[in-house]
């Protein structure tokens, strides 16, 4: 609407320049995915839609001009699901891994039922999902800078989401998804061990047989947090095999030294190199042997 959001560097877009940070960084192999202000579902749906094909056409061409080294997610208008569903077939056909969503959807929560068509056509298409926390409620309520709902209120709807997966049971009704959160799934982990406390006194909260510190190990998150202490906390909360190394890069404000961060944070070698490589490897079937050698032979 005419006002600037934010100035971005071309290396978010300029695949040359997104190598070469990657090798500043020791990265072999990274993952792309939309910002999540593309996502784009409080525009009109025809608009939404045409912002999502741009950009995961983007994508598929980064990938392309990558050599190996790149994978991407992709999005989808999920303000019209009449719109999105077709598409996911689209986006594996483009080679992507997955999509990246909001933990809402214009209010409504992404764990919400009127979304199983679209976690089913993902399990049907092999796509992982991957959740950020988008225009969160109750931003009101915070105070000082307007950056404050980015800060506080982003991981907090995020962690609304993540509970809502568990209490809806979605990997009882999707064995097979492979489901996804950044930025360690939001300020969740901070409240695990107070949800599981809650639902082994209260019979109301159980809405399944598994109890959220082991429902928490069928999810995947990522490393994003900033802060060692946090992310070793979280290897015990979540397990060893559901971190994945994450950047949030290349912002200026990203997570650099990442090898160091994740390996400072572990317990030995052998979970730092699950964190690193092992896991997202898996989640998102990527082809780390193929990006060792295009690093190598660039």
């Amino acid at each position: 609407n005419g006002k600037e959001y934010r100035v971005f560097d071309t290396a978010y877009w300029d695949v040359d320049q997104r190598l070469a940070y990657m090798d500043e960084q020791g990265v072999d192999l990274q993952v792309l995915s939309p910002l999540p202000e593309l996502l784009s579902y409080w525009l009109a749906a025809d608009t939404a839609e045409h912002v999502a094909r741009f950009t995961n056409d983007a994508m598929a061409a980064a990938v392309a001009k990558g050599g190996g080294r790149l994978a991407a997610l992709g999005m989808l208008p999920l303000q019209d699901l009449d719109r999105a569903l077709p598409m996911v077939a689209e986006l594996a056909r483009a080679g992507l891994k997955g999509i990246m969503v909001g933990s809402n959807i214009n209010g409504v929560s992404i764990a919400d039922a009127r979304f199983d068509p679209l976690l089913a056509e993902l399990v049907k298409h092999d796509l992982a999902m991957m959740v950020h926390g988008v225009r969160p409620a109750g931003t009101e309520r915070l105070l000082g800078s307007p950056i404050m709902g980015a800060v506080i209120g982003v991981p907090a709807d995020a962690a609304m989401a993540v509970a809502s997966f568990i209490m809806t049971d979605v990997m009882g009704r999707h064995p097979d998804l492979r489901l996804g959160f950044v930025h360690g799934g939001g300020s969740f982990g901070s409240m695990l061990e107070r949800m599981d406390h809650v639902w082994q006194h209260f019979p109301e909260m159980r809405t399944g047989e598994v109890s959220p510190v082991d429902y928490v190990r069928r999810f995947y998150f990522d490393t994003v947090v900033f802060s060692g202490k946090y992310l070793t906390y979280l290897i015990k909360a979540y397990g060893p095999d559901g971190l994945v190394a994450g950047s949030d890069g290349p912002t200026a404000i990203g997570q650099t030294g990442l090898d160091g961060f994740v390996r400072a944070a572990s317990p030995d070698a052998e979970t730092a190199e699950k964190i690193l490589w092992r896991n997202g490897a898996r989640f998102l079937k990527l082809d780390v042997e193929g990006a060792l050698a295009a690093r190598a032979a660039a």
